[in-house]
């Protein structure tokens, strides 16, 4: 259906366009007029079947349009605009043919239910208009967005008045639920490769697709309950379900059976979450976040029934093997774009290629797998001369963001490899013409970062370099040896532990990289000229004596 838009203020165009999906439902607007005379031009070249125009604009007015239009052939339906409640203003309007008035501002669920009086005209006068219209189509699809969107606010955390919530649910026809409930989070593991290979990458397919299986579950269980897609991701929706104490075994059934079912009508796999029960409409948004940590603590590779929230167990802070690999990524990457050194240009893809397989991905939870591609994107944070024009780069490192925030682990292998793929075409050196600088510079970073356990060995495998090459470089780029340098920096460390904590002398050795507490000892002593003890007791009485000045000054 095409739509003519007539009024004088630039701002009502905008408003109209954007305030519902028009192509998204069937309707396309086919030009802006700023008066009726443009208007009358658009309507003799366009023909359209819809008119929403002001009433007072300059030239030739809204009612001469209309006028015109009634004398012309197009038998468009018209939806006059108004600033004026006054009946008696807009009266002429419906004796020239007007289908309904709006009053600015203009609002969605109004314009929608006038949307739905137009094709119900149409309906009435055409068959043909019926078969390509269906208005119940156009008004369950517009209604199903305008909740989705709502909810989408609300678990966003942009609308949290609950008194706010009911009254924007009530004007869009939806009932939230008036006692306890569950939010349970259903996410479509493998949609990429799905919508792919079953649904000829026509995504909103599957969705609808998707819905009726939900809804239907809901309906066939006998419960009360709503579904919602979050429009901010593109791989999760919402059950949001009432559930009394007498109903509470059929939601559990219907919410176990739910990966079955969708596997069975729609062949995709889903994890769901669930959250506790919730008493007010204001815990949504708590309740979902619940289901999404739930669904976080599963391993990618695990599809069983709904998983509960109070089930979760404790997230271990040690990271799990096939996060080393990650690790070890993110480092090489850091080091890479800092330095630029790179003798092994496969050492990259290929630890990249270690971390992405398939088989490994999936032994990872949500929680492990946002840690992994945090390794990554922490090399980048930390670099400041990272060029503002790379705009490139920006975009992959967001839809990496994404991805990972949706577990989309397919997608993120394909975008890890092309940030690989980016990095060595445009952060490599050539490693002869790398200053020794810039590769002792890098080296003195990553050994602030781990002197407790950084060794030569290391520092050769890290940076590719020959270990007796590094040390002559080291000395002439420093006036010190490396093992100088490296023991100056656990000294500096261990002195700051024994003046600012009470750990004892053993424990300090053991932090900052020597497992014999003698050899610390003598160490120390050959850095300070005293023992660790008498350093301690030192430092303390200087900072009494400081203290006691402080306070007599």
């Amino acid at each position: 259906m095409k739509v003519l838009i007539i009024d004088d203020e630039h701002s009502v165009h905008e408003q109209l366009e954007k305030l519902i999906p028009w192509e998204e439902l069937g309707w396309q607007i086919i030009g802006h007029a700023l008066n009726g005379e443009e208007a009358k031009q658009m309507t003799i070249e366009s023909k359209p079947h819809l008119i929403i125009t002001d009433i007072k604009m300059p030239l030739v007015d809204g009612l001469e349009y209309m006028q015109w239009l009634q004398n012309s052939e197009n038998p468009a339906k018209v939806i006059v605009l108004s600033g004026y409640g006054d009946f008696e203003y807009i009266r002429p309007a419906f004796l020239q043919g007007a289908v309904d008035y709006l009053l600015k501002p203009i609002q969605q669920a109004e314009l929608l239910k006038v949307l739905g009086q137009v094709v119900g005209k149409f309906n009435e006068e055409s068959k043909a208009m019926e078969e390509e219209i269906n208005e119940k189509a156009v008004l369950q699809t517009s209604i199903v967005l305008l909740q989705d969107q709502l909810m989408t606010e609300i678990i966003e955390g942009t609308l949290q008045e609950e008194n706010e919530m009911i009254v924007r649910a009530e004007q869009i026809l939806l009932q939230l639920p008036e006692r306890g409930y569950y939010v349970a989070v259903v996410r479509l593991t493998d949609l990429d490769r799905h919508v792919n290979l079953r649904y000829e990458r026509d995504r909103s397919a599957l969705y609808y697709a998707v819905r009726n299986v939900l809804t239907e579950c809901l309906y066939g269980w006998n419960l009360q309950g709503e579904v919602f897609r979050n429009l901010q991701k593109t791989n999760e929706f919402l059950v949001l379900a009432q559930a009394g104490a007498e109903r509470e075994v059929q939601l559990h059934e219907m919410l176990r059976s739910l990966p079955g079912s969708l596997q069975h009508a729609v062949r995709v796999k889903i994890q769901i979450g669930v959250s506790q029960r919730k008493s007010r409409l204001e815990h949504i948004r708590n309740g979902y976040l619940e289901g999404v940590q739930t669904i976080e603590s599963l391993k990618l590779g695990e599809y069983r029934a709904a998983t509960y929230r109070q089930n979760i167990g404790e997230i271990s802070s040690n990271p799990v093997p096939a996060l080393l690999a990650w690790k070890e990524l993110g480092e090489m990457l850091e080091l890479l774009i800092k330095t630029g050194s790179l003798r092994d240009r496969h050492a990259l893809p290929a630890k990249m290629e270690q971390a992405m397989q398939e088989e490994t991905l999936l032994e990872l939870s949500g929680i492990e797998l946002k840690q992994g591609v945090r390794y990554i994107l922490n090399a980048f944070d930390s670099i400041d001369s990272m060029p503002a024009e790379d705009n490139t780069l920006s975009v992959l490192l967001e839809t990496m963001k994404s991805s990972v925030n949706e577990l989309r682990y397919d997608l993120l292998r394909q975008q890890t490899g092309t940030l690989i793929e980016h990095v060595l075409r445009h952060y490599v050196s050539d490693i002869k013409a790398m200053s020794g600088k810039q590769l002792v510079d890098g080296v003195i970073q990553y050994t602030l970062d781990h002197y407790r356990t950084v060794t030569l060995d290391e520092i050769s495998q890290k940076f590719f370099i020959n270990k007796n090459y590094f040390c002559s470089l080291f000395k002439k780029e420093t006036g010190d040896s490396y093992l100088e340098y490296l023991t100056s920096v656990r000294m500096e460390e261990a002195k700051l532990l024994l003046k600012n904590s009470e750990l004892k002398a053993y424990e300090i050795a053991e932090l900052v990289g020597y497992s014999d507490q003698r050899y610390f000892s003598q160490v120390f002593r050959k850095h300070t000229g005293m023992k660790p003890t008498d350093y301690r007791k030192t430092a303390v009485e200087k900072s009494d004596h400081l203290g006691h000045y402080g306070a007599q000054a």
